[in-house]
């Protein structure tokens, strides 16, 4: 009962995130099979084993073979080993340490300095690529994955992970988290924070031991020894292929199939690549109209979205990322606007790939409070760069038109959710009549995102900082307000069952900004002294609009057979809280803005 209410909640943090239009970053969620999880052990799996390592080792430095497996065997749970892994002591106790354990056993010195500066380095630092690319399908087709590794913590203090963090939706260390593995906890711990069941889970290992205790949990485990082995065992679990790239111009599977000959043309004089340049190319979203591609080629990472016809919309948004270069807001370095069809047929964009840290879970699991609190500001940072954004100087005065925007909104949503209506929503209907009668009348107007949340940013992979917004798909002039309360929504609210992932540990014990502090951040910022009058609206019509796109996505299905039609009703019932002022009884008092203002808003305010 528990783990199905951790997975309603779960689902209800991903939709109250996600709220917005399909746009250049979609992701395809189609249902392969019962499993929504994979998870991947580091060593030996992701990246070489470090058990070859250690007979290189032992061979090189004339020491006896099978000394360094035997150190590590003995002494059970309290030895030097397991304690290394637990982050139970540093790098040097373990050196000196376990140094003098495997001396012992020689009957000689061990240089285990040496070993573990080998296993930090050379091959061990870089990613098994038939794993890599397993990992690439297995999120195209919707599916989370996980690092659950036993690791250690290096001289510097950081774990030593040579990983893209972004390919994971969640990280679990065992010397971050004071357990290892075979250790059930640490196995819950990790399914905990996918929000998934055992039962949903595949996990990969190549020690027996580790996979014999998930396989115990429920999980289908797989023992890893060859690794295209197992990349075709777990492709016959899933009942998806996990290879896609289509080295050069050759033949691709239909699902990724594109005109090579003339891609591969266009893309040696657009990017100036040599004959010699290989490419590429893996469809992350297939069967989608707007097609979305990952390509490599040159030592680059590149995304292509094509249009199967020409789009207004597609136009609009490569101005718009021109426009924002060197703006100071980070975007992705826009390549070209292809409209030429004897390429691919029909108009694409193409553009660069910014690597770095995406998080889907709002209680950013795994990191710490300051580094949690620190990546929060960053966000509010960048929003308040959106917001100040001086748009007649980078020429988009003119990006949609700002007259009336919520008056719009509202109508659209209001559409919407009638188009869409199956049994009617008191809440709704309420908040039909409600809130055209009280739009504020004071609407300020800058250049919004339209859907800004921590999952559509790119954070630098060590420090809090934002190197790409991305999904700027329903980005317009508007009221940015509303993207404010789009960014809150890991607030809301803290004593509703729905978020009990969040709740239980709270915003503070988490070190994430409460409503008040991000309200003060960034009225501070945006210098508004007289904080926002009118919040308990902007939150009304937030979850309006969310209720109504919950309502759209249950008209596919039979009535009272689906769990978005009853969310539709629970989020409606919440925003109606809000319209009636009765939705912050569960913040600490209303939210209001410091006095003191040091960044006034550029834009304009409509009567």
């Amino acid at each position: 009962m528990m783990m199905k209410k951790m997975q309603t909640a779960a689902r209800f943090r991903s939709q109250l995130w996600s709220l917005k239009m399909p746009s250049l970053c979609h992701r395809s969620f189609a249902a392969i099979s019962t499993y929504k999880a994979v998870i991947f052990d580091m060593y030996g799996v992701l990246i070489p084993s470090p058990v070859k390592l250690a007979t290189v080792f032992e061979q090189q430095n004339s020491v006896p073979l099978g000394t360094l497996g035997k150190a590590i065997r003995t002494g059970g749970e309290v030895n030097t080993w397991k304690r290394f892994m637990r982050g139970e002591i540093g790098a040097e106790e373990f050196v000196e340490t376990f140094g003098r354990q495997c001396s012992e056993i020689a009957g000689s010195p061990v240089p285990i300095g040496s070993f573990l500066s080998n296993l930090t380095s050379g091959p061990m630092t870089r990613p098994l690529p038939v794993m890599m690319e397993a990992i690439l399908c297995a999120r195209s087709r919707g599916l989370k994955t996980a690092v659950l590794s036993n690791n250690f913590l290096q001289l510097n203090g950081d774990p030593f992970l040579p990983l893209n963090h972004s390919l994971f939706d969640v990280i679990v260390e065992s010397c971050r988290e004071g357990l290892s593995k075979p250790d059930p906890r640490i196995y819950h711990l990790c399914l905990n924070r996918l929000g998934v069941s055992a039962h949903e889970a595949v996990f990969l290992d190549d020690l027996k031991l580790n996979v014999e205790a998930a396989a115990q949990l429920g999980m289908h485990a797989i023992k890893v020894g060859d690794i295209a082995a197992s990349v075709k065992e777990l492709e016959g679990v899933l009942g998806i292929p996990l290879s896609g790239f289509v080295p050069g111009p050759g033949s691709a599977p239909v699902a990724t199939k594109l005109p090579m000959d003339q891609l591969t043309q266009y893309l040696r004089k657009a990017l100036h690549l040599s004959d010699k340049d290989s490419i590429a190319v893996q469809q992350l979203n297939p069967s989608q109209s707007n097609s979305l591609y990952h390509l490599t080629t040159g030592g680059r990472h590149l995304l292509l979205r094509k249009q199967q016809k020409t789009s207004r919309a597609m136009e609009t948004e490569f101005r718009l990322l021109k426009s924002l270069s060197g703006s100071g807001i980070p975007v992705p370095e826009i390549i070209d606007l292809c409209e030429d069809p004897s390429v691919l047929g029909a108009p694409f964009l193409l553009m660069e790939v910014c690597l770095g840290r995406m998080f889907s879970d709002p209680s950013l699991p795994g990191l710490t409070p300051g580094d949690r609190r620190a990546l929060y500001q960053a966000m509010q940072h960048t929003l308040c760069q959106i917001h100040c954004l001086d748009t007649r100087a980078v020429g988009l005065e003119d990006y949609g038109e700002p007259v009336d925007y919520m008056g719009l909104q509202v109508q659209w949503w209001t559409q919407q959710y009638r188009d869409s209506e199956t049994p009617p929503i008191p809440a709704m209907e309420r908040l039909i009549q409600w809130i055209p009668l009280h739009l504020p009348k004071h609407q300020r107007s800058t250049l919004i995102h339209g859907s800004f949340s921590l999952e559509n940013l790119v954070f630098h992979p060590e420090k809090p900082e934002v190197v790409a917004v991305m999904d700027l798909g329903r980005s317009r002039l508007g009221d940015p307000l509303t993207d404010l309360t789009f960014s809150m929504a890991h607030c809301l609210p803290q004593d509703n069952p729905l978020l009990t992932g969040i709740s239980d540990r709270g915003l503070v014990q988490l070190g994430i900004p409460t409503v008040e502090e991000v309200m003060g951040q960034y009225c501070s910022s945006m210098g508004l002294e007289e904080g926002v009058p009118d919040w308990n609206f902007y939150m009304a019509f937030h979850l309006f609009c969310l209720a109504a796109s919950h309502q759209g996505e249950s008209k596919s299905t039979i009535a009272g057979q689906t769990g978005s039609g009853r969310l539709a009703e629970q989020v409606a019932d919440l925003a109606w809280d809000f319209a009636t002022k009765q939705g912050f009884r569960i913040f600490n008092a209303m939210p209001r803005s410091p006095h003191a203002g040091t960044s006034p808003l550029k834009g304009q305010v409509a009567e």
